[in-house]
């Protein structure tokens, strides 16, 4: 495995490193800020592509942004390309680098109407996401949500389509498990659906990766003693006989440091 340096320099292409505050501090105004006072901005405007270059460039040569990046997008825009989903659901949007990378993936693939749902509960990186898609001329593909992530899914499970092709999960790490058991429990995610879970090296999340590896027997043992027991209306319990077939794939983060996306397929109900 290659190393990568503690600290690589920008001179490398990656981004500015991350510091002890790296979000909410007006960074993301400002780069709202350079994008449409671009000087490329003809050329940016209804190009994702180009968007993309221009979200990296700030992150490069301003202040770091807490972004999926060029490296570990690849490997979700290649399952895109391979799986053409026609529904992706990201929690966690931010600035909509993903939103803006993965929606115009779905659109690629030439299929019917895809639709792509970023949550992000920040007003700020909600407003931000939304101007951005639009330069992207994404509009018609991305549609960012804002509000609080479990009323939110619940909003979207009572609609007329429940399950979802892929769930992509980059908001806080700690939510991950207990986010993913909603979903299963609203029907989000069925047979056929894809997990997909971001910053899984760095920085990990023991308590996901043991659930989505762990065969139903063992998770059915952690569930049944809850099983009778009133819900707080915050604490979900999951679908134990859900089975997943998961695989942990590593990629650089666009600091340069090694991380993992764990990408995860529904296979099913286990047949008793």
């Amino acid at each position: 495995m290659t190393t990568i340096a503690e600290n690589p320099p920008i001179s490398q292409g990656f981004y500015k490193p991350e510091e002890t505050v790296f979000c909410n501090d007006g960074r993301e105004d400002q780069l709202l800020q350079f994008i449409t006072t671009h000087p490329q901005l003809s050329a940016i405007r209804n190009s994702p592509e180009a968007v993309l270059a221009a979200i990296d460039e700030f992150a490069r040569t301003k202040d770091f942004l807490m972004n999926v990046g060029p490296h570990k997008g690849t490997l979700i825009t290649d399952l895109i390309a391979s799986e053409r989903p026609s529904s992706i659901l990201e929690i966690g949007g931010y600035v909509g680098y993903s939103a803006i990378m993965f929606g115009s993936a779905m659109r690629n693939t030439g299929i019917s109407g895809p639709r792509y749902v970023s949550l992000e509960m920040n007003p700020k990186f909600a407003a931000v996401s939304r101007a951005l898609v639009e330069v992207a001329g994404l509009s018609d593909v991305v549609d960012i949500q804002e509000g609080p992530c479990r009323p939110s899914l619940q909003r979207l499970a009572a609609g007329p389509s429940k399950q979802w092709d892929m769930l992509f999960l980059d908001h806080s790490k700690i939510s991950y498990l207990n986010d993913l058991k909603l979903a299963e429990e609203l029907g989000i995610v069925a047979r056929g659906s894809i997990v997909i879970a971001d910053d899984m090296r760095r920085p990990g999340n023991p308590m996901y990766s043991d659930y989505v590896r762990a065969d139903t027997a063992t998770k059915k043992q952690a569930y049944l003693p809850f099983a009778g027991c009133l819900s707080d209306g915050g604490i979900s319990l999951g679908n134990p006989d859900l089975v997943y077939q998961t695989k942990l794939l590593e990629g650089l983060e666009p600091t340069g440091h090694m991380d993992a996306v764990e990408i995860s397929l529904c296979t099913g109900l286990e047949k008793n």
